[in-house]
């Protein structure tokens, strides 16, 4: 991670339309959490990423996750370890809130943004 990254404390009250949230689990990496709006949110280890995942286990344009409202789709751009969904090596795959993503060393979970 680098300072261009947002993480998602310093921007929970800036961005209401988020409606999901993407956070890293693993222990020995510094906790980070980005939020999804509708769009793309390109993953990569370039600073231009808005995912910046900085090793060398993850490509420099590795990804990246389509929101459509409550759809959410993964997409690899031809990285070099690719993106497990849930245990499973995919280039395409729908997710929701509770999936589990590994790309390179980074294990992160997606979650819906509870509107009350």
């Amino acid at each position: 991670m680098n300072n261009e990254t947002i993480p998602f404390e310093d921007s929970l009250f800036v961005n209401q339309s988020s409606k999901y949230i993407l956070s890293i689990l693993n222990e020995d990496v510094k906790s980070s959490s980005w939020l999804l709006t509708n769009g793309i949110h390109k993953i990569g280890r370039l600073d231009d990423k808005e995912i910046i995942l900085d090793d060398v286990t993850v490509s420099r344009n590795h990804g990246y996750i389509s929101v459509d409202d409550n759809e959410l789709t993964i997409i690899d751009e031809d990285s070099t370890n690719g993106i497990f969904v849930n245990g499973e090596l995919t280039k395409e795959s729908s997710i929701t809130s509770g999936t589990r993503i590994q790309i390179g060393k980074f294990y992160l979970i997606v979650s819906s943004v509870d509107k009350k």
